[in-house]
């Protein structure tokens, strides 16, 4: 399978080019203590291990936001700005818990020709190391055109 460039323009890609992958991690408890107060979500099961521990799980499970801002950091990356997302649509489908290790990729479903700016449609999807899926979704980015 092709890897689209970083920072591409329109004419570099193609239909079914895999975005380069990105390794984030291996995530930090203490992340989530700023996370949980700015989203005001200070539920124990972030917080406590001893507290997810009583509920099945094996430590403190870090913020679906937390998991979402990695993906979109990694999208926006591979984009010429962070600013020319233009769209996304994520799926949440299993728990980050720390010392996990994320893996960020995707793959181009489609392009659109514009006016202003050309726009890449990308499926994406975000893993650990088990390879067990964290998020799935899609996500559009306005590209420039190219320089001539």
């Amino acid at each position: 399978m092709t890897i689209a460039p970083n920072k591409p323009y329109f004419e570099d890609l193609t239909v079914g080019m895999a975005l380069p992958t990105v390794k984030f991690g291996p995530m930090d408890r203490f992340n989530y203590i700023p996370i949980a107060l700015i989203l005001r979500d200070t539920n124990p099961l972030h917080l406590d291990r001893v507290y997810a521990q009583e509920r099945g799980l094996p430590d403190t499970v870090q913020q679906g936001p937390l998991n979402q801002a990695y993906l979109y950091e990694f999208f926006t990356n591979w984009l010429h700005q962070p600013w020319d997302l233009a769209s996304t649509e994520i799926r949440f489908s299993a728990n980050v818990f720390p010392e996990d290790i994320l893996h960020c990729g995707g793959e181009i479903e489609g392009l659109e020709v514009g006016e202003e700016y050309d726009i890449v449609h990308c499926r994406l999807w975000q893993k650990n190391d088990e390879g067990i899926s964290i998020l799935t979704g899609k996500a559009s980015g306005r590209l420039p055109k190219h320089p001539k």
